[in-house]
């Protein structure tokens, strides 16, 4: 009997086990491979290098600008895209009339494609036409437009502004989902006991909202990582590298230079990241705080 349960279990896990296998463990185990090798793509043969292309990776220069361009985009998407996804969420569920139209009118963005996106914003960061700078104009701070994605100063933040606007309404969607699953009794105890909304959601909400910020911390991280799609619609990396990040040089060195050697060094850096921040987020978070009311 207890043969046959077995069986059943290695049944049902199979298939997704080698979906897993195939689409996740097999590319990680060959770009692991690649990136001690030099090749050229198919047809060519992969030449040995040892730790040849990671030496050489920690002397290239767009190389340690695409890890700073990174970086902020990380940073910008934990401090930033997250709590706005927050506030957002708060504003919305304390909404007596209207919550429907509202999460639907903020969830827009992420609804649309990412090329719809992209195009959007190049639009509003256009020098010539514009919203941004007529806006600008319109104030009277027509000394500070400017073209936002043509200049090495402005261009990573433009695109950085872009991709918020898309995701916080994402994490909006997510904090909506578990602020209306809280225990409501919570807070009426906290409101006999005198409680003001701000000890409330202090003591109250950020508590029992811990796992849910765990999980959409690790969405937030993992997606800046590998963040490619919208600039690469946006700038495709320029102007001068200055909005290059890890994911659109290791294409560029892939599939426009033909190092796929190279680029497979520069994918085990960003999984290495991922990895090694993932399990930092996950350490930190064992030590829930419990929700109080004082």
């Amino acid at each position: 009997m207890i043969r046959t349960d077995r069986l059943k279990w290695i049944a049902f896990l199979a298939p997704a086990l080698i979906v897993y296998g195939v689409f996740l463990v097999y590319p990680v185990v060959q770009s692991a491979m690649l990136s001690f090798s030099s090749w050229a793509g198919p047809g060519r043969p992969a030449l040995p290098v040892g730790f040849g292309n990671f030496a050489e990776l920690f002397q290239d220069p767009v190389f340690w600008l695409s890890m700073r361009n990174t970086a902020a985009l990380l940073f910008v998407s934990v401090f930033l895209q997250l709590p706005l996804g927050l506030g957002l969420a708060l504003i919305v569920t304390s909404a007596r009339r209207g919550r429907r139209i509202w999460r639907g009118i903020y969830f827009l963005p992420t609804l649309m494609s990412t090329v719809a996106v992209a195009i959007l914003w190049r639009f509003i960061y256009s020098p010539s036409y514009g919203i941004l700078n007529g806006f600008l104009r319109a104030i009277g701070l027509e000394s500070l437009t400017q073209g936002w994605l043509g200049q090495p100063s402005t261009a990573l933040w433009a695109v950085i502004g872009a991709n918020v606007w898309q995701w916080a309404p994402f994490y909006m969607i997510i904090y909506i989902a578990a602020i209306l699953g809280l225990d409501q009794e919570l807070y009426e105890a906290a409101s006999i006991d005198g409680a003001t909304r701000g000890q409330q959601f202090r003591f109250v909400t950020l508590p029992l909202l811990v796992p849910v910020l765990v999980t959409t911390s690790i969405l937030s991280l993992a997606g800046a990582i590998k963040a490619f799609d919208l600039v690469y619609i946006m700038t495709g990396g320029g102007p001068t590298h200055s909005t290059e990040l890890l994911a659109t040089y290791m294409f560029l060195q892939g599939f426009t230079n033909y190092r796929l050697g190279y680029a497979s060094a520069i994918a085990m850096v960003i999984f290495t990241i991922t990895l090694v921040l993932t399990v930092i987020v996950l350490l930190r978070s064992n030590r829930r705080p419990r929700a109080k009311v004082r």
